[in-house]
């Protein structure tokens, strides 16, 4: 049987359906005529046919590159807008049945790690394959020092998109701000001693007394120091409105950073609960009494002495606890997304003349590493 005898006979068990028929076939046309533009072209409709898109679309762009008979080409096009199209169904299907999950329809948002320099290339055409954007793009989008957000949308969405980037060696995490919303936040006042060394007491205050002015404690938590998986640290900025003169010897008003409010959170997964405290609300003198490296050795300490001693005893109270604090670089990032923002409670007791989305930012970015377990 001649060439075109045998191509037109494996076209036709290929339309029918009988794959092992064609595949004896093409095995034949590829041992006789391996470089003929027509078995190429069989060759890449049976890997289409057969699931093996990749192998197929390599065999149609080869072939755009190298035949110039009109036909070939135009049934290269084709096999090419056929995969092409099958891929978008594939992943709009995906994404709905990730969505259709239980929370998948919540929330939520999906970042990366940094990519060593070495990978960045590898890790861009990833992305440009898994979310079907241009080169340029996917470049820009590989993080060098610092966690990056991706996208921000329907926690389904995101869970679908983070596997495939897993999965191609990309180290992704994602969560819900449901999820966030479900770690029980507690306002520290102070710590107090117990009688056993390796447990301490979390006097805390309600966020509703804070609210209205009373500071008076109102729950104790007891934990264990091991119980401590994480500490993030932050610097949440207050704002005030100045009066200044411009060039015009105009006043204006504007708003500028007023003070810097070190906050800290300790994760108790075992309770499911953050300790948070800040160095505006924290009592000092309440509780373990920590010993004070002054400045000045006559003039009473300042709380950012104070603060600093505290941290260091709880740091050397808790080894095990991985510290985290690049908070300000995630938040100024994140601060790009201020719908989202507003989404979630920041559950953060800072007075304020004005709500500030640091807040929310530094709730986000705690309760990912609690619920990422980063």
């Amino acid at each position: 049987m001649d060439l075109q005898n045998l191509v037109s006979t494996f076209e036709q068990q290929l339309g029918n359906k009988d794959l092992k028929a064609a595949a004896s076939i093409l095995k034949q046309l590829l041992k006789d005529h391996p470089n003929n533009p027509e078995v190429q072209i069989a060759a890449a409709n049976f890997y289409k046919a057969t699931g093996k898109a990749e192998q197929a679309e390599t065999i149609y762009r080869g072939l755009l590159k190298s035949s110039a008979q009109t036909g070939l080409l135009a049934q290269a096009r084709k096999g090419l807008q056929e995969i092409e199209d099958a891929n978008l169904r594939q992943h709009q299907d995906g994404i709905a049945r990730s969505i259709s999950q239980v929370g998948g329809q919540d929330l939520g948002f999906l970042a990366i790690h940094p990519i060593a320099p070495d990978r960045k290339l590898e890790a861009a055409k990833q992305l440009e394959r898994i979310f079907r954007i241009d080169t340029y793009t996917a470049k820009n989008q590989i993080p060098s020092r610092k966690l990056k957000v991706l996208r921000i949308g329907r926690l389904g969405e995101m869970q679908f998109y983070g596997e495939k980037l897993v999965a191609a060696g990309i180290p992704a995490l994602w969560t819900s701000l449901n999820a966030i919303s479900a770690i029980d936040v507690h306002t520290v006042s102070y710590f107090e001693p117990t009688t056993n060394p390796s447990e301490i007491f979390a006097v805390c205050s309600n966020c509703s007394d804070v609210k209205h002015g009373d500071r008076e404690p109102s729950k104790k938590i007891l934990f264990n120091w091991e119980e401590v998986s994480q500490s993030v640290h932050g610097l949440l900025p207050t704002f005030s409105e100045i009066v200044t003169v411009d060039a015009k010897h105009q006043l204006t008003r504007k708003e500028d950073v007023l003070d810097l409010v070190h906050i800290c959170d300790l994760h108790l997964p075992k309770q499911n609960c953050i300790l948070r405290f800040h160095d505006d609300l924290y009592q000092f003198e309440r509780g373990m009494q920590l010993e004070v490296a002054k400045l000045l050795e006559h003039i009473a300490p300042s709380v950012r002495e104070r603060w600093s001693s505290l941290i260091d005893w709880l740091t050397k109270s808790t080894p095990q606890a991985a510290g985290k604090d690049d908070f300000n670089a995630f938040a100024e990032m994140f601060l790009a997304y201020p719908d989202f923002l507003k989404e979630l409670e920041p559950k953060v007791d800072l007075f304020r003349t004005k709500e500030s989305l640091w807040d929310n930012c530094f709730q986000i970015y705690s309760g990912m590493i609690f619920k990422c377990n980063l």
